[in-house]
């Protein structure tokens, strides 16, 4: 099932944009967990965007666990949240007209014309509210086991934030996990807010890079050869809409590198073996190596924008200019942060549970 993620750990998402509810299972999550509903509704607050221009859709996000969750603590059975949608049922678009750059066109040929696209149907940004709740119970989890996962927004378009410091501290880690618009400099942080704050004025939009990074996950997480953490971390980070790219360490870069200038040599330092630099994100063959894991994803500037767009009319067979109605994002970026934190953490996780087993975690 294309909804369904995971090895040892499973996870399910449901609903759609302008459906009754969204919602999640997660199958597999060890009994005897308390569940910090707390840290789940920062990271809900965080998801929705707190910076005025990208508040879009508000809906109170309250979850409702109706399942594996016991006197707040896991109970071993897979666990089922619902967020109830406020807007349901309500159209925000011609069937015949398709958005550009949306999914409409596809899932008309798809689904044979019965897909449910109001509020972007099953392809909706809303369908990220479960995983940013059960990522952030496994981040909690993962936390206390001395494994933390963080991001930052990399970049908005040409305005680029410091990239995460080769040792990467808690006290950094803590602050983006609790940042509405998460960067490491805050000159950066104000000039994205100045660009973001202009685009929305003129009703257009721009892409953005998600860093993540992963700390304190020991050597040997991962399985060669379609079970490595580099797989996991691609599928579940390409389930968030608008992901158009996903790359490890140095990445892209890589294509214009000699090898003698990205080696990543081993060396034993205070009791341990590290590399002296990390051009590899942390990960060899698939398999984590101690250092941290550093992933950068991609999004696509947000498709609805408030200009005419142009795009075939399918009664009519005339090219028109469409005019969206409905939110609008300048861009996706700071919403995603959480988000992507959340994807990470989960697939650590089930390489977690894939190395340790059930019982010994």
């Amino acid at each position: 099932m294309s909804s369904v993620w995971g090895s040892n750990l499973r996870l399910s998402l449901f609903g759609e944009g302008r459906g009754a509810v969204v919602g999640g299972t997660l199958d597999g999550f060890p009994a005897g967990v308390t569940v910090d509903l707390d840290r789940i509704k920062r990271g809900l607050k965080l998801r929705q965007g707190s910076i005025n221009f990208s508040a879009a859709r508000r809906e109170e996000e309250r979850p409702n666990i109706v399942s594996g969750v016991t006197n707040g603590i896991t109970n071993g059975a897979p666990i089922t949240v619902l967020f109830k949608n406020k807007d349901v049922n309500v159209s925000d678009h011609d069937k015949a007209v398709p958005r550009p750059s949306h999914a409409d066109y596809v899932a008309e040929i798809r689904y044979g014309g019965f897909a449910d696209m109001n509020g972007a149907g099953h392809f909706s940004g809303r369908l990220t509210i479960p995983m940013v709740f059960f990522g952030m119970m496994i981040a909690d989890y993962l936390e206390k086991r001395g494994i933390y996962v963080a991001s930052h927004i990399k970049c908005i378009g040409e305005i680029y934030d410091d990239k995460f410091p080769e040792e990467i501290p808690v006290e950094l880690i803590d602050r983006l996990n609790s940042a509405p618009l998460a960067a490491i400099d805050p000159e950066a942080r104000k000039k994205m807010v100045s660009l973001l704050t202009s685009l929305y004025a003129t009703g257009d939009s721009i892409g953005g890079a998600i860093e993540s990074a992963v700390v304190g996950l020991p050597a040997g997480y991962g399985s060669p050869i379609f079970g490595g953490l580099e797989s996991s971390m691609s599928s579940i980070l390409f389930g968030i809409p608008a992901v158009k790219s996903v790359s490890f360490g140095h990445g892209a870069k890589f294509a214009h590198s000699r090898g003698s200038e990205v080696a990543d040599g081993f060396e034993y330092e205070d009791g341990s073996v590290r590399t002296n630099h990390n051009f590899n994100g942390g990960l060899n063959g698939g398999i984590s190596n101690g250092m941290p894991i550093k992933v950068t994803t991609v999004f696509k500037p947000t498709p609805s924008i408030a200009q005419p767009i142009k795009t075939l009319n399918f009664k009519t067979n005339d090219v028109v200019n469409l005019e969206l109605k409905g939110t609008r994002l300048p861009s996706i970026a700071p919403r995603a942060a959480i988000v992507c934190t959340s994807a990470i953490a989960i697939a650590v996780m089930d390489a977690y549970m894939e190395g340790n087993g059930y019982k010994n975690i």
